[in-house]
This record gives structure tokens, C-alpha cells and sequence, in this order.
């Protein structure tokens, strides 16, 4: 019996020892892909298909390693060759309609989008209805030109940027070499990156071309950059890509952004991290207003719509505020990313929102205080494959894009881009216009000028004499950057947003306290940064008996959280995880064993303040559920609550913050009458607030007066 038991014990270890042998290939060719080692994982799981021809799996790496090293061609045989197995992955139509799509096979696209129905409706109708889209835009008639910009190479060239009256752009070619010592030399290879710096045409040709850093300065792992037009500064992401391969993973965590003082021949020193890039996920793409005082840039931080969202943050009193998400207007459940933003409109490109192939590029700028729906930039800027890094010049109507489409010199390519200008023609014009006939024994050659490009002097961009980033410069080296003409002296502290964004406005008459939910009072919410709450009950049909929790407020206030299916009552919020542990501590002593503790973005858009903490004495008013009624002062209206000035009306009375939506109305209240009201409206009047108006609080139901 004990030598059967050690057979079959021994007959189990090698069956285990020869799954797992047999397996190998498989395994290291799925770790491979995970880290972005495409070419290793093609290798690994066609060396898998030696030996189990029908390994569904290593046929889905192959292609999916194909999709992302864009080899279109070659991922669309590999996803061919699984048509016929059974048993396919769930995501198997959705990502070969996607590469479909970006093929230009929008009707074999749309098939396969609509297969992906089964696993997901909705997802699926959305891009079957994309390649409908996508056909009606290539027949209609171009708004843009575009012209391959002089420099591009064999290789990845990307993240234009314009400097003075040069571009700067990241490339991978390999044909411009450093002089450094020998025993550094490791450090260059065809997968390094560089910045370069090249004139503004798009005939420039390899003699135009220069490195833009030092040899000390470049670290071969930088691009985009992006310049604020009328300050001494930059915005600069540092990566992970490599030549040739996408530049975006949903999952990727090697993006991370940078701030730099700019040199006056567009180099860049004293290199800072952005205060809030996050520990285990991706930032970066950063692109500044002109004055340099707000920064937009992509991020896949948790508490966003999903993916790559964009997110904004304000150079505010000598430091970055915490960055808020731009809301589900501008991002979606994909990707956005590579956002610029001229001072008027705000270009970005999307997975996901409706385009014509992978990404799309589109503008939107803010309408009445919210983003507009974003326009596609349509068919000439866009076409099936990537179209990203869309740049304005500042003092042209140039535009300059990254793309991967056919035709192109390399695996990526920068484009210069014009807006074609139509004139219509009346008959007669037309008649003048007709050309001669032209003689077709006679060799006619066709010359189409270039386009003319506004030529920027160095004197002609101002810098600021005040910069968001620590200087120690000395008064000779300030000397050397500053321009011929006189400078323009900017105050970061003064944060009035560009034109487009006047979020400062306050738009108070426009948004109805009807549905508004009280978020804070006493206080004011400015950020959705991450905080601890103790989540104490969740309610999916009935409604929170708030009572059954009042005795907890000497811990912390009440908030109910609404989300689609559920109403969560939680306590909070601590900005200290011992302090919340500690605390649930105590909350599970008073008979509430079933409370945990989340860590979680505020999200005032989903928060209403049920009551207030005993231990939150800045106040004086309580929140009430009486019926009976009291009269508040409603000041004003926000998409972005920065911009409400505490300072200006603290001492009138206390401010409640309440939300509707995007929106963030504020409130004064601790008035005792209608009367008091009246005289507080006046004062804040006064003060700015033009659209200030008394209104009526009904147990947490705001209404207008009669």
C-alpha cells in the first residue's frame, strides 16, 4: 500500500511537472507581453504552437503583440486563423474590429463589433455605429491638408512643439550621434529616445536638425514636451516607449511628468516632478496655457471615467492644486490623451469617442462655463490609424499632428497641417477661372507650391519675469534669457483663467437649486483628492434611516454617497488611515460590526452632507432635516469650485457648499430671518457676487423664493 501511494504520488508530481514544462513557453510568452516585450512573446508563444497547434491563447498574444507594435497586416492573419477555433476569448471580436477599424475595413469591422453585442450591447452598438461614422467622413469633402513634415525619418518621430520659430519634436533615429566617452556609449542605442530641435518648414531637411540637449541634459527618456507661450517654462513627460510600438496601454504606469525653466535656445534645466504625479499610475502629456499657470495632462489615476482621462491643475499661491478630472463631457470609458490647449480651445485625441480608426483628435472649449461636446477634427486631420500630439502654432494658422497612416516615412511621422481656404466663385468668376486647354503632346510637369508658414522672430515671443518654477539664477544669467524687446511681467498668483475658460464668471442665474445636494458647510471642498470614509450601511430600494446612525457624528459627519444602483451611508472623512482604522474601531464597538473603511476620490458631484460632525466647530449653523423653512444667500455658480473666493465673504456668514451635476453652488447661511438674508444678499453684492440671491432651505431642499 505505501509503495502504491508513492507511485501514485510520484505519477501526479511529473504529470504536474510535465503540464507545467510543456506550459513554459506559454507562460514566459505571457509575462513578456505584460512587460511590453512584444517581439520576445511572439517568439515564446509560436514556439507554444510547436507543440499544441490549437493553443487559443498563444494565437491571441500573437496577434495582440502585432496590434500593438502596430503590424496591422500580421495581426489580421493571426485573428483570422482563430475564426474557426471554438470557444474564443470574450474580447476576441471587439479587438479585431478595432483592428479592422483602424484598417480601413469598416464594414468587417462593423460585423464583428456587432458579434460583440453577446458580451457587451451597448459597448458593441457604439462602434458598429463608429464605422457608419467613420465611411460618411472620408466621402465628405477635406477641411485640412496636411504635408510630411521635412524632418521625419525611417523611425518613430513624435510631440511636436513649437519653440520661438523652431520645432522641437522626440525621435528614435539612430543617424545623429553624440560625442561621449566611450565608457558611456552603452547608453546609446537605436531604442533611445532623443529631443531635437529643427527650423519651422516643412521642407526642413536633416541640415536643419540639431540635438536640443546637452550631452549631460539628455537621459534618452523624454517626449512630449510642450512650451508655455508667453512664460519660461515647460511641461515634459518622461516614458518608456519604444520605436515602432503604440504609445498608449490603459494599464501603462511608466508615464510621469515633469516642470523645467526654459533656456533661451529652448533647452531646458532644474527638471521638477509635478507635485502629483501618482505612485503606481501614469501622468503625463502635460501642456500649458499660455501664461503658464494651468496644466492639462492625461492620467489612468483611479476616480476617473475610465482609461487615460485629462485632468487640469492651477499654479495657485507658489504651488499645483490637486488635479481635477474634466468630467465625462471631454473624457469616456477609453482613452483621451495628448491634450494642447492654445489660451482658447483645448485639442486632445480619443480612443473612444466617436472617429474614423484608432485615435481621433478633437477640440472643444468651454460654452457658458462647461466644455462643449467635442468636435471631430475630421477627415484630413484624422484617418483609420493613430492621429495624435495635435499642436497650434501660437502666432500661425499651422497646425502640426503625429500620425501613423499609409504613406508615411516611418513607423510614426509628424505632419504639418493647414486649413484649406474656399472661396465660392460666381458664374462669371468661374467662367475667368476655366484654365486654357493644355496641349497634351507637351509634357506638363505640376509643381503645387508650399504652403507659407508666418515666420516668428525671436524678439517677437515675450518672456515672464516670473517663473512657476524655483530659480536660482543669477541676475547676469537672467540677462541672458531675457529678449531684446520688453519682457511682460506675468503674476502666477493672479490665476484668472485664459478667455476660453473664464470659470471665474459666475453663472448663478443660469443653474436652478432645484435637486442641488449640500456636500460641506463651514468648509469648502476644492479638490477630488483621495480620502478615507467608513462605509457603515448600503441601500439599494429603501431608503437610509439616518437616525440609526446620528449617534456616530462624534466620529466624523454623515454623507450618503448615490451610485446607480445603491445608496451608501458612510462617515468620514480622514485624511489619516490610522486615524480611520482607530476610528471604525469605535464604530464597530457601538454595535455597527458590519462598517469598513474606503479609500476613495470626494466626489461632490455624488455626496450630499446628511449631518455634521460634533467635532467641527468652524461653523455655527447644524444641518437640519426640519421642515420649517430658513432663508440663505445663494452667491454663485462653478464647474471648478477654485475659483470662489472664501476671503470675500466669510465674514457674512457661513459658507455651505452644495452640487448639482458638474456643478458647485455656493451658499451663506446662519440667518435668523428673511430680513438678515436681505441684508446679507446686499453685502454680497457688494462684494462681486452680482448674481447673489436669497433663497429658501426646506430640510435640505433648496428652493427660489415666489
Amino acid at each position: 500500500m505505501y509503495t502504491r501511494n508513492c507511485i501514485l504520488i510520484f505519477l501526479a508530481f511529473f504529470t504536474c511537472l510535465s503540464f507545467s514544462n510543456g506550459q513554459k513557453h506559454y507562460f514566459k510568452a505571457e509575462r513578456q507581453f505584460e512587460l511590453k516585450a512584444f517581439d520576445l512573446a511572439i517568439e515564446n508563444a509560436k514556439k507554444e504552437l510547436e507543440k499544441d497547434p490549437d493553443c487559443i491563447e498563444c494565437h491571441r498574444l500573437i496577434a495582440e503583440s502585432f496590434r500593438m507594435t502596430n503590424n496591422n497586416v500580421d495581426a489580421a492573419i493571426w485573428y483570422r486563423k482563430m475564426e474557426s477555433f471554438p470557444n474564443l476569448p470574450n474580447d476576441y471580436a471587439f479587438n479585431y474590429g478595432l483592428l479592422l477599424k483602424r484598417m480601413g475595413q469598416y464594414d468587417k469591422a462593423k460585423k464583428y463589433f456587432n458579434d460583440y453585442k453577446v458580451v457587451d450591447l451597448e459597448l458593441g452598438e457604439y462602434f458598429a455605429s463608429s464605422c457608419d461614422f467613420a465611411k460618411a467622413e472620408l466621402s465628405r469633402e477635406r477641411d485640412f491638408e496636411l504635408n510630411l513634415f521635412g524632418i521625419s525619418s525611417k523611425h518613430t518621430d513624435f510631440g511636436p512643439a513649437i519653440y520661438k520659430d523652431k520645432v522641437v519634436f522626440s525621435s528614435f533615429r539612430p543617424d545623429f550621434h553624440r560625442n561621449i566617452d566611450k565608457k558611456n556609449t552603452s547608453i546609446i542605442q537605436d531604442e533611445k529616445c532623443q529631443f531635437f530641435i529643427a527650423s519651422n518648414s516643412f521642407r526642413s531637411d536633416l541640415n536643419s536638425i540639431q540635438f536640443l540637449l546637452n550631452d549631460s541634459q539628455e537621459s534618452f527618456d523624454m517626449g512630449p514636451i510642450h512650451y508655455a507661450a508667453d512664460a519660461p517654462v515647460c511641461a515634459v513627460t518622461k516614458h518608456d516607449f519604444k520605436d515602432g510600438e503604440k504609445h498608449i496601454f490603459t494599464n501603462d504606469l511608466e508615464l510621469s511628468l515633469y516642470l523645467a525653466k526654459v533656456e533661451s535656445d529652448g533647452a531646458f534645466s532644474e527638471l521638477l516632478p509635478f507635485p502629483h504625479n501618482e505612485v503606481g499610475y501614469a501622468t503625463g502629456f502635460g501642456t500649458l496655457n499660455p501664461k503658464g499657470n494651468i496644466l492639462y495632462f492625461s492620467s489612468n489615476r483611479p476616480g476617473g471615467q475610465g482609461g487615460f482621462d485629462i485632468y487640469v491643475s492651477y499654479f495657485k499661491n507658489g504651488s499645483w492644486t490637486y488635479p481635477s478630472n474634466l468630467g465625462p463631457k471631454i473624457n469616456t470609458a477609453g482613452n483621451e490623451i495628448t491634450p494642447f490647449y492654445d489660451g482658447e480651445n483645448l485639442y486632445f485625441s480619443s480612443d473612444h469617442t466617436t472617429g474614423l480608426g484608432g485615435f481621433d483628435v478633437f477640440k472643444s472649449s468651454v460654452d457658458a462655463g462647461k466644455w462643449a461636446i467635442p468636435e471631430n477634427m475630421g477627415n484630413g486631420v484624422n484617418s483609420p490609424e493613430d492621429d495624435y500630439y495635435f499642436t497650434k502654432h501660437p502666432q500661425a494658422e499651422s497646425y502640426y499632428l503625429t500620425s501613423n497612416r499609409l504613406g508615411g516615412r516611418g513607423s510614426h511621422d509628424i505632419y504639418l497641417v493647414h486649413k484649406i481656404e474656399r472661396r465660392e466663385l460666381s458664374l462669371d468668376m468661374a467662367e475667368a477661372a476655366t484654365p486654357k486647354a493644355v496641349d497634351l503632346t507637351t509634357a506638363v510637369i505640376n509643381q503645387t507650391s508650399a504652403p507659407t508658414v508666418k515666420k516668428v522672430s525671436e524678439e517677437s515671443v515675450p518672456l515672464a519675469t516670473t517663473s512657476i518654477i524655483p530659480t536660482t539664477s543669477t541676475s547676469a544669467e537672467a540677462k541672458a534669457i531675457a529678449p531684446k524687446t520688453e519682457t511682460k511681467t506675468i503674476d502666477f498668483n493672479e490665476l484668472l483663467p485664459p478667455k476660453a475658460v473664464e470659470l471665474n464668471k459666475t453663472n448663478a442665474r443660469y443653474i436652478s437649486v432645484a435637486g442641488a445636494k449640500r456636500v460641506a458647510v463651514g468648509e469648502v471642498i476644492l479638490t477630488n483628492s483621495n480620502v478615507y470614509f467608513i462605509q457603515l450601511a448600503a441601500m439599494f430600494k429603501s431608503e437610509a434611516k439616518m437616525e440609526n446612525f446620528s449617534s456616530l457624528t462624534r466620529y466624523g459627519s454623515l454623507y450618503k454617497m448615490y451610485q446607480s444602483s445603491a445608496t451608501k451611508v458612510k462617515l468620514g472623512y480622514f485624511f489619516d488611515e490610522q486615524e480611520a482604522k482607530e476610528i471604525l474601531r469605535q464604530v464597530k464597538s457601538n454595535g455597527h460590526n458590519d462598517a469598513f473603511i474606503t479609500y476613495e476620490a470626494l466626489n461632490t458631484a455624488r455626496m450630499e452632507l446628511v449631518d455634521i460632525s460634533n467635532n467641527n466647530t468652524s461653523h455655527t449653523t447644524t444641518v437640519s432635516s426640519s421642515s420649517a423653512p430658513s432663508y440663505k444667500v445663494r452667491l454663485a455658480s462653478y464647474e471648478d469650485p477654485i475659483w470662489f473666493d472664501v476671503a470675500k465673504v466669510n465674514d457674512i456668514g457661513v459658507i455651505e457648499q452644495w452640487s448639482k451635476g458638474e456643478w458647485t453652488i455656493f451658499v451663506l447661511s446662519g440667518f435668523n430671518s428673511l430680513d438678515e438674508a436681505e441684508m446679507a444678499r446686499a453685502a454680497a453684492l457688494n462684494r462681486g457676487f452680482h448674481d447673489a440671491e436669497v433663497v429658501r432651505d426646506r430640510g435640505g431642499i433648496l428652493e427660489d423664493l415666489d
